[in-house]
């Protein structure tokens, strides 16, 4: 059963408050954070079956990653903030990432592999 927009939008609300109270956010970067924010709660509440923050784990995580790889262009992301919403995340929800969603070097060559 697909979920209607109007439930999609309370998950959203949701999750977004409860982001949102999470984040120890300083001045200078609440702006990018808040993009940051909204972004993951709006793939939570589109793409995922989690209804609280409390229930992502590393494996949200990483799916959330892919997405964000597969569709930068769209979403007119730089690798500059598609590393700086996993830091975030990993930071305000204490979810360790694994080797490979914290290397942005150059020699991660999966990484770069999913930007083309």
């Amino acid at each position: 059963m697909r979920k209607s927009s109007y439930q999609r939008e309370l998950i959203y609300q949701n999750l977004l408050d409860e982001l949102t109270e999470k984040v120890i956010v300083s001045p200078h970067s609440h702006a990018s954070s808040s993009k940051y924010i909204h972004l993951f709660c709006m793939y939570l509440a589109n793409y995922s079956e989690k209804k609280s923050i409390q229930e992502v784990d590393e494996q949200i995580v990483k799916e959330y990653f892919t997405y964000l790889t597969k569709s930068h262009k769209r979403l007119t992301l730089t690798l500059s903030d598609i590393k700086k919403s996993l830091q975030m995340i990993s930071e305000t929800l204490n979810i360790e990432l694994g080797q490979t969603l914290n290397d942005f070097s150059l020699s991660n060559s999966s990484l770069w592999n999913k930007l083309k």
